[in-house]
């Protein structure tokens, strides 16, 4: 098994189990000193505090294994304003927000800017200076929350 794919199956049940998402895991460095960097939210956002909290318990876990390298650099925060949105519970969390959103549309790379006012499994619905858009999730590329400077 690889190193990124025994990380995940380590840190996702105690990210679960602290009532956060893994939403992503890299590993950056060398081989015998690898950086591991978590990105974890949830619906209500991650806090510096929930950071310590889940790092320490991820490290505590870690530390025990024999299957793993010995020294490691671990970071665990959040995905940043600029992640992209994936999940039911990001578009929830992101509802009344304005989005920009990359989709393919028949062939082609479109780009709308509307505030999100729906969505579901298929589909998100935006309110755009131009109506409302309804975009098939299966055809998003990138949906981000616009900042708002």
């Amino acid at each position: 098994m690889e190193l990124k794919e025994k990380l995940i199956e380590i840190i996702q049940p105690i990210c679960e189990g602290e009532g956060f998402y893994l939403l992503e895991l890299k590993i950056s460095g060398s081989v015998r000193n690898p950086v591991v960097q978590i990105f974890a939210d949830n619906e209500q956002g991650i806090t510096l505090n929930d950071c310590v909290l889940l790092s320490r318990k991820i490290q505590d876990e870690l530390d025990f294994r024999d299957d793993l390298p010995a020294t490691y650099r671990l970071d665990v925060s959040s995905p940043g304003v600029d992640h992209p949105l994936k999940f039911d519970w990001e578009f929830k969390k992101n509802l009344g927000r304005t989005l920009v959103v990359k989709h393919r549309l028949e062939d082609r790379l479109w780009r709308e800017v509307g505030k999100l006012i729906d969505f579901s499994a298929g589909q998100i619905v935006l309110e755009t200076k131009h109506g409302i858009k309804e975009i098939k999730r299966e055809n998003i590329e990138q949906a981000k929350v616009k900042l708002q400077w």
